[in-house]
């Protein structure tokens, strides 16, 4: 079931982004070769996905890494090298861990099958896990490694969405397939856990900082992928491939609709605001309604209530009290108002029961597994998310926040004397119109 999930993802979004690119780069000199390289690089991912071969995993592994960086520098010429240079970098290193990771199990354990991973000795295991963490960290753009896939924005926006089919998400995946190398290890646990939280709350405070919708976009990317990263240290897979598959499904088309983003962002602006006491009411209401929403769900289908669980349902209601305050500030009447609330709760409850009947089908497949790290190490992830989105934006440290996110200089070494580049359309002051900032 799980297999056939992040499957749909690579097929489904690949071939819905091959053929909008058809559309999008008409006329485009490099078309053709968007296309090849996108059909590849599915090609590479349903692989990887799909393979209970140590080897082959290794080897669709290096493709999809290879295959990224010239789907990264397909596009205009300008700003070819400056886009690709960190994600190259970064691949190289994540692809040389990845690989070693691999060569261990295998001698270790003396079998190329993925179910024998379990097998190999708690050293081993714990370096084999080290290393798998640093591989998904390259891929997913956590820890040191956060910085390419802001530069990859400067490829044509099909480029973007086309990550989100199994590159991106490809970190989570493969911790998600051999498990053991961080679940029974503590080493390997404790990495994934301290990578992908620190990146969560640091990009997510860097993404409500960005003036630009790809940028932010991109941020929010970061933070999605680093707390898969956590998840899986924790032990928590199921939760942490439904999150991926929904993710890559949920972003790639918010790529493909940046156009539209962008004008429903200006048309919220120019819209009349509610006084503070009306928003904090709707706030109450929107979130107070969800949750009673999710607990007689939850009631109803005689679930028992897991770590799992209980996160799946927390982000839940999380989202849909966001959408429903949203909704109900444009209301416009009782009734109205009664209708959004009923259409809230009804998406609510059509969220927890596809996660539980997911779960049911997810769990077999990718099996129990006792954790070296307590679950309730995603609490601190949490708060400090919370304190994120609810901390005065007058505060001193979002001055380095904002800092931080800005485009850095890229050196491309290849080329004597080459002055450092920014991607200029990244790179645009916040002053400027809304429409002006939405990028390639």
């Amino acid at each position: 079931m799980f297999t056939v999930l992040v499957l749909a993802l690579v097929l489904g979004m690949g071939s819905t982004v091959i053929v909008f690119a058809q559309r999008s780069l008409r006329g485009e000199a490099y078309r053709r070769r968007f296309t090849v390289i996108g059909v590849a690089l599915v090609a590479a991912g349903a692989v990887l996905t799909t393979t209970s071969n140590l080897v082959v995993l290794a080897g669709a592994w290096v493709a999809t890494s290879l295959l990224a960086v010239e789907l990264i520098r397909t596009g205009p010429e300008a700003g070819i090298d400056e886009r690709s240079i960190r994600a190259r970098r970064s691949f190289v290193v994540g692809d040389l861990a990845f690989v070693a990771a691999v060569a261990i199990i295998v001698m270790a354990s003396g079998s190329t099958a993925i179910g024998d991973v379990d097998q190999v000795g708690p050293v081993t295991l714990g370096i084999a896990g080290v290393l798998l963490v640093i591989a998904a960290a390259a891929r997913s753009a956590s820890g040191p490694f956060y910085r390419w896939l802001p530069d990859s924005l400067g490829a044509p926006t099909p480029s973007s969405a086309l990550l989100h089919a199994g590159v991106v998400n490809g970190g989570a995946l493969v911790l998600i397939k051999l498990a053991p190398t961080t679940t029974q290890s503590l080493a390997g646990a404790g990495a994934a856990v301290l990578v992908g939280g620190l990146t969560c709350v640091f990009a997510e405070a860097v993404m409500v900082t960005r003036p630009d919708v790809k940028g932010r976009l991109a941020w929010s990317t970061i933070a999605q992928m680093s707390f898969t990263l956590l998840l899986c240290g924790l032990g928590l897979h199921v939760a942490a491939g439904l999150h991926l598959v929904a993710h890559g499904l949920y972003k790639g088309a918010l790529f493909l609709g940046s156009g539209s983003t962008v004008r429903a962002l200006v048309r919220s602006r120019r819209a009349p605001s509610a006084s503070s006491v009306a928003g904090r009411s709707v706030a109450v209401l929107a979130f107070a309604s969800m949750a009673t929403a999710v607990a007689v769900i939850i009631e109803l289908a005689n679930a028992n209530w897991t770590a799992e669980l209980a996160l799946l349902a927390g982000l839940g209601w999380v989202t849909a009290g966001c959408a429903t305050q949203a909704a109900l500030r444009r209301a416009g009447g009782v009734v109205e108002r009664a209708t959004t609330l009923a259409v809230g709760a009804g998406f609510v409850g059509i969220f927890l029961i596809a996660t539980l009947a997911l779960k049911h089908g997810v769990e077999p497949q990718i099996g129990a597994v006792t954790a070296a790290l307590s679950p309730l190490w995603v609490l601190p992830v949490l708060a400090s998310l919370i304190a994120v989105a609810l901390a005065p934006r007058s505060l001193p440290v979002w001055r380095h926040v904002r800092a931080a996110g800005r485009p850095r200089p890229v050196l491309n070494r290849r080329r004597s004397g080459a002055s450092a580049t920014r991607i200029s359309h990244i790179a645009i002051p916040p002053d400027q119109p809304a429409l002006d900032r939405i990028g390639a």
